[in-house]
């Protein structure tokens, strides 16, 4: 019995050395791919250094300059290039769109006073009335009203 108890403490020993051995090598290797991780972070930073150094200098004002003069013919920006007002296009009515959104959806009783002054000039239209000219820049429609 003795014997069995001693064979046992011997391989729970060798058991337990095989596997501190085992985990001393795998932090070795990984500590030596942190290393390499290191070494090549480093190589990388100093690759950008060198990057940020060259595109400073392909960037200098008097290089491009240079470049600018001799491939393209550019001329200063005078008073011809810029635009006018006038020649801006109008801007597009776009009314009441919800209240649209709503017709469409078949709930055309709305409260929003646009939609009812739509509804007034829809039915002033139909029943003869002409609108008054709109004016340049309005989103509002109206309709004129008859004095009676």
């Amino acid at each position: 019995m003795i014997r069995l108890l001693h064979l046992a403490a011997i391989a729970g020993l060798i058991a337990s050395a095989i596997y501190a051995y085992s985990i001393k090598y795998d932090t070795l290797y990984q500590a030596e791919q942190v290393a390499k991780l290191k070494t090549r972070l480093r190589k990388e930073r100093d690759a950008i250094a060198v990057l940020r150094a060259e595109w400073q200098l392909l960037t200098r004002p008097d290089r491009l300059q240079g470049a600018v003069d001799k491939y393209l013919t550019l001329e200063p920006i005078g008073t011809g290039h810029l635009g006018r007002l006038a020649d801006l296009p109008a801007k597009a009515d776009r009314g009441d769109e919800i209240a649209r959104k709503l017709e469409a959806l078949g709930l055309g009783a709305t409260a929003t006073p646009a939609a009812k002054e739509r509804q007034a000039a829809t039915t002033g239209a139909a029943a003869g009335r002409a609108e008054e000219p709109r004016i340049t820049g309005s989103t509002s429609t109206r309709t004129p009203t008859a004095k009676r």
